[in-house]
């Protein structure tokens, strides 16, 4: 009976047995009753399941009244447990799996707010990051931020470093060192520049002798921020160390950070890095065009990484009766009933139940009876609830019923994002409006609103749906003066005595410029403030590279100040339109560059405050290629300077300051440029236009040269020391090493002069800035001593170096430099073809027609020796018009084309052209030593062909003579480059003699030589000549071995077509089985 039943319960219960027993007995004994009890067990299976249970969770299912002791049972959410996402997690090991043995994975997770996006992945990071010595980098993105997604992004690479110092050995923190040196340089000085704590890294034993360099100079772009972050990845990540990068919410992504993030990704160096990327996004604010598609997209066209994609739906109902069941501690049959009801209702979204399940605890729909000992509801009444299906409504309503104070802190804290700073909160404790905030954000805290985490210590929402309730609460016709009063207050009571640092400063400003146009009805003192404020701002941003946010920062400092700023803030002004000028070139604006530094040079009162305005001016003057312009402004700020630049020097001139420059520098030694005293500003000024001068003259007019080199020296000399000091004797180097005339001791001077500069600017000086285009002038140096594969190498950092810190002229001019060395060096073509379609798409992006022009011609010659451009030519347009027409600088291009077109003539076999071009290329007036070198010895051989048909023979001869002469020279600085060419030319010469011992003897010595310098084009070539001097001398077994030789040379080579021509000559031997004395095709 019903009577008996309830004299069991109270037995049990007075026995002291837990309630859960109590019920599983009661249950089991309500089975034989009628009408069938709600609990009451349906089968013997479920009775099983609760005793199961029973064993394996004694914890919860066994509590008594006496283990409760005096507290009431409340909701607690298990924090490490995660319900129904079973199958995603085992997705997401198997993706870190595939990381630590050196793969690159990008995992997007999607899904509705409140399903379960963050604690999925956050679940997973913990455990599979640490268990395999890793490093996690998160970051969550928010509409309502300080600065802007870049800089957040940049902001978490930095903390990362801070993570990297606390977890890694020495041992391993100096591989990780010697690989950042490695692309950074021994100071980490650009690393320093954008990521701060990257200076953190180095071991104790290292120290760095110079601050991180300054804003001065070239700018860093978006270009730069990717390629510093995906080698600083490369650099940190390994097999033994993956990093894992989580960013939340990437729907609040701009464009810029996305490619930035790609950029990371889409690494296709060999074993680039081991690192997981997990982005989460909300899949109802992201369409098939919003950036996030864009980006999972571009990855998969990329295959540089594995892309994979979790959709997050609500989870299952008999999930969430689990989650439910945990809560409650009750048995999942007990549970089920309301588990199915809160499910129809939340649509199983994880978040929006959890909420949902403690409003029905705040309004006594579900309540814990003392009595009883458990949990008690109504599911009918629970049925009859009409709730809204959003969250917020359920949140908010809960906010409003909350003390007023707790009230305040929860708007506070929403309007500043997702986190804030506790240092923020402390400011505005300090005044009279929020004097209680302190008290309603530990409230929030108690309430679980709001958690107190991080390093440095940040007030953080428990959930963004936590942070859009709290904010909801604000009116939205009272939000943008909410922000407005947070700023102000805060201002005042920052200005007490505290200085900025770069997060304050743009926190406060954000919150300042969400009432913009109550900002400019304010009092002029007031919108002076604000304005200093804004421009402290975009340099915070600036000096973190997230030139969007910084412009943005910029734009509202001039709103602010007056129609007669360049009377009443001279100073601000100048220095605003300066920022701005440098943040719109590096974000790809010249237009409004332009004009920032027009307006400059028109209102600045002094030259003086012009210098770095002109300085920014001819720069950007020289990257769009408008030589006269530049040349003209510095030509015209030298004047102003006290420096009279000549419009011409004559080759006689010239001469005679080459001849003085040497007896300046004769016996210059580091020891006596150290005894100069350090160079005044002005003479610093001087020099740095001098040198800049000497950039555009290069390309526009060379004659000046000799001049502009000299003068640095005298001042030097005169004035004292400064890097730039340094930049003259490498360009006087340049000089020495280049002018064919000068004889062998003026091109070792040469050497040592350059040497000295580039070892005391290393050492002394930071000249980030100037890097990549010195690495580029210098190379014009070292092609003459150091292997030419070794040029191409040290080209390739000089690109890379120039991208990193935004030198993008000079990145391209020392990318055009790697792909003319690596033709040079032999390397594989359809690997260089690749190489060079690559920087031409790039130089497509950026506009850059001056180098532009000259990869058109590489790949012109590469497509050549591939197949005689049959499969392999491009036309590659600009505007509808061959790009190769479009000649910023015609000299210079004009000779260029000139050696190109005898490489190619050379090597497909159309000796009378090659002999035209040389002959052209020649006669060329300063054409480049290198150039001519190499010329020469193509013409060389090319003579020796035309000779045996009897064309040009006098002067073929006199060929030979003077280029075996100037190569044997050339030699003696550097055997690896010359050697194989001199003993070709004089294999050449002794065949064509009839002298076949020495021929054959000087034909093995070339194939040795060649294949010792890895010349591997020259080394089939070598065989080539052989095999025809063989051929011609009936020896046809030795040639036929020599052309299978050279076949297999050019085979590696990636020659199609010189391996077509050579195995036509195999087939010829093996038809006739001899063949009749000819002259040759292609090479021979």
């Amino acid at each position: 009976t019903n009577g008996g039943l309830r004299l069991t319960y109270s037995t049990l219960r007075e026995l002291g047995s837990p309630p859960n027993i109590c019920m599983l007995v009661q249950n089991l004994v309500e089975c034989g009753n009628l009408p069938y009890p709600r609990n009451a067990y349906s089968s013997l299976k479920e009775g099983s399941d609760d005793l199961h249970l029973l064993l394996l969770q004694p914890n919860r299912l066994l509590f008594t009244s006496n283990t409760l002791g005096n507290e009431q049972l409340q909701l607690q959410l298990q924090k490490n447990k995660l319900y129904g996402r079973d199958h995603e997690i085992l997705l997401m090991n198997d993706a870190f799996s595939r990381v630590c043995v050196g793969e690159s994975v990008a995992l997007f997770v999607g899904g509705f707010s409140g399903s379960g996006k963050t604690r999925l992945v956050e679940s997973v990071m913990a455990s599979i990051v640490n268990a395999s010595g890793g490093y996690v980098l998160t970051q969550k993105f928010d509409q309502v931020a300080r600065g802007g997604p870049l800089l957040e992004l940049i902001s978490a690479f930095d903390r990362l470093c801070i993570l990297i110092q606390s977890r890694t050995s020495p041992q391993d923190m100096q591989s990780i060192v010697d690989r950042l040196t490695k692309t950074f340089g021994s100071d980490l000085s650009l690393l320093r520049r954008l990521l701060p704590q990257a200076g953190g890294l180095r071991p104790p034993s290292m120290t760095f002798e110079r601050q991180i360099p300054g804003q001065n100079g070239t700018q860093m772009n978006l270009q730069s921020v990717c390629f510093i972050l995906q080698h600083f990845i490369r650099a940190v990540s390994s097999k033994s160390h993956p990093v894992m990068i989580f960013l939340d919410d990437l729907q609040w992504c701009n464009s810029m950070t996305l490619e930035v993030i790609q950029h990371i990704l889409c690494d296709n160096a060999t074993g680039a890095s081991n690192c997981l990327f997990v982005g989460s996004y909300r899949s109802n604010e992201v369409t098939s065009n919003h950036d996030v598609s864009r980006l999972m997209r571009n990855l998969e066209a990329s295959k540089a990484c594995s892309v994979q994609k979790l959709m997050l739906d609500g989870v299952k109902c008999d999930d969430l009766n689990t989650l439910v069941s945990d809560e409650l501690c009750l048995f999942p049959r007990v549970t089920r009933g309301l588990s199915s009801i809160i499910h129809e209702k939340t649509e199983g979204n994880p978040f929006f139940f959890l909420e949902f399940l403690r409003s029905l605890v705040d309004r006594g729909l579900l309540h814990y009876s003392a009595n009883l000992e458990r949990w008690e509801w109504d599911e009918d009444l629970i049925r009859k609830e009409k709730i809204t299906n959003n969250v917020l409504f359920l949140l908010a309503n809960k906010m409003s019923r909350m003390r007023m104070e707790v009230q305040m802190a929860l708007k506070v804290l929403s309007s500043f994002g997702n986190e804030v700073d506790v240092k923020i909160i402390s400011y505005l404790n300090t005044t009279s409006q929020f004097a209680d905030i302190l008290s309603g954000v530990e409230e929030a805290i108690s309430d679980g609103f709001v958690s107190r985490v991080g390093e440095p210590l940040c007030y953080v929402f428990v959930h963004d749906k936590v942070k859009e309730a709290a904010y909801s609460i604000i009116p939205d016709d009272e939000k943008d003066d909410f922000h407005c009063m947070l700023g102000e207050a805060l201002r005042m009571s920052i200005s007490k005595g505290d200085s900025l640092d770069d997060i304050t400063t743009l926190t406060v400003a954000d919150q300042i410029n969400h009432n913009l146009d109550s900002l400019k009805q304010s009092s002029s003192s007031m919108r002076l403030e604000v304005a200093s404020l804004n421009h402290a701002a975009g340099l915070a941003a600036m000096r973190r590279s997230d030139y969007e946010t910084a412009s943005a920062y910029l734009d509202v400092s001039l709103q602010l100040l007056p129609d007669d700023r360049w009377q009443s803030s001279y100073r601000l002004s100048l220095e605003l339109y300066i920022a701005t000028a440098k943040v719109a070139c590096s974000s790809g604006d010249m237009e409004k560059s332009e004009a920032a530094l027009k307006l400059i040079l028109n209102k600045a009162t002094s030259l003086e405050d012009k210098v770095e305005a002109y300085y920014l001016y001819v720069n950007l003057l020289h990257s769009q290629e408008r030589g006269e312009e530049a040349h003209m402004t510095c030509q015209d700020v030298l004047a102003q300077l006290g420096e009279e630049i000549p419009e011409y020097v004559t080759p006689e001139e010239s001469k005679k300051l080459i001849q003085e420059t040497i007896m300046l520098i004769k016996g210059l030694s580091e020891d006596e440029l150290l005894k100069l005293k350090e160079a005044d500003e002005h003479s610093e000024t001087v020099e740095r236009f001098l040198v800049l001068m000497g950039t555009v003259s290069y390309f526009l007019k060379p004659e000046l040269l000799p001049w502009i080199n000299h003068r640095i020296m005298q001042l030097t000399l005169a004035n004292g020391l400064c890097k730039y000091s340094l930049i003259g004797l490498v360009g006087i180097s340049i000089i020495l090493c280049n002018i064919s005339t000068l004889p062998k001791e003026c091109v070792q001077l040469g050497y040592k002069i350059g040497a000295l500069g580039i070892s005391m600017l290393r050492s002394k000086f930071d000249y980030s800035d100037m890097k990549s285009r010195v690495d580029h002038s210098y190379s014009y140096v070292l092609q003459h001593s150091d292997p030419v594969q070794k040029c191409a190498e040290r080209a390739r950092k000089g690109y890379e170096f120039g991208v990193a810190s935004g030198d993008t002229v000079f990145a391209f001019l020392n990318a055009n430099g790697e792909i003319r060395y690596s033709i040079l060096g032999g390397a594989n073509l359809p690997n260089l073809l690749r190489e060079t379609d690559k920087y031409l798409e790039l130089l497509g992006h950026h506009g850059n027609t001056l180098s532009r022009s000259y990869m058109i011609i590489y790949r012109e010659t590469i497509s050549a020796l591939i197949d005689n451009g049959e499969n392999t030519s491009r036309t590659i347009k600009n505007g509808g018009k061959e790009a190769a027409h479009e000649v910023p600088y015609l000299d210079r291009q004009s000779e260029t084309l000139s050696f190109h077109k005898v490489l190619q003539s050379f090597w497909l076999g159309y000796h009378d052209r090659c002999y035209h071009y040389a002959e052209k290329l020649l006669e060329t007036k300063d054409s480049g030593k290198h150039h001519r070198l190499v010329a020469l010895f193509y013409h060389g051989l090319n003579s020796f062909v035309l000779l045996r048909k009897g064309k040009f023979t006098k002067r073929c001869a006199q060929v030979y003579k003077i280029a075996r002469s100037a190569l044997k020279e050339a030699e003696d600085l550097s055997r690896w480059n010359y050697r194989n060419k001199v003993y070709l030319l004089e294999a050449e010469k002794y065949s064509f003699q009839g002298y076949n011992k020495e021929a054959r003897n000087s034909y093995g010595a070339a194939i040795m030589a060649a294949r010792s310098a890895k010349f591997l084009h020259e080394q089939g070539l070598a065989c080539e000549l052989s095999a025809f001097h063989c051929q011609r001398n009936g020896d046809l077994e030795q040639a036929k071995k020599f052309f299978n030789q050279a076949r297999n040379c050019y085979s590696k080579w990636g020659s199609s077509v010189k391996i077509e021509s050579v195995s036509n000559e195999i087939d010829q031997i093996n038809s006739n089985g001899c063949a009749a004395v000819k002259v040759p095709n292609g090479s021979a």
